[in-house]
């Protein structure tokens, strides 16, 4: 009888043990989700779809923006533990306000940035294209930039050549 009592205890503070832990991991993993803050700042926020939903990270994000002639470009980068990047550019042709956009992935390697669109990437000039050179980051004291190698024609020499555009460090909107 008394072993049987000793047995029940030992069960039912084992199962109250179980439950309350649960329960407090669950409580973690919302409050981890709840914790979003923007331009260059800490996020907690689950990463690519090939993670799973419980993988949780902390992300890093900024914008980059650059305001030509005909658009206005916004680079929105989720930099991520083990050098991994995500992000976003948005396009918006400043005379119709059509916007246009392509997500990428890629890696940090030092100050470059090697980048992947997924799909077609966004028109950021009527006679600019994307190349596929890495994309620097500059940090100066009070000023951080992106530099990206362009093919863009020179309307002076009617050539196309490799063209740095600057991407200035932004608030996300």
């Amino acid at each position: 009888m008394q072993t049987q009592l000793k047995i029940r205890t030992i069960l039912f503070a084992s199962l109250a043990f179980l439950l309350f832990g649960c329960n407090n991991a669950k409580k973690e993993k919302d409050t981890a989700k709840q914790s979003v803050e923007t331009t260059g700042t800490t996020t907690t926020t689950p990463t690519l779809n090939s993670l799973s939903d419980t993988a949780q990270q902390t992300v890093v994000q900024k914008c980059y923006t650059n305001d030509g002639l005909k658009y206005s470009t916004v680079i929105t980068i989720n930099y991520m533990p083990d050098n991994f990047i995500t992000g976003k550019v948005t396009s918006k042709e400043l005379d119709s306000d059509k916007k246009e956009g392509a997500k990428f992935t890629g890696t940090l390697t030092g100050d470059k940035l090697t980048v992947k669109f997924v799909g077609t990437p966004p028109l950021v000039g009527t006679a600019s294209e994307w190349t596929s050179n890495p994309w620097t980051i500059v940090s100066k004291p009070g000023k951080e930039s992106i530099g990206i190698v362009f093919n863009a024609k020179n309307y002076e020499t009617n050539k196309w050549a490799e063209t740095d555009y600057v991407f200035v460090l932004t608030d996300c909107k």
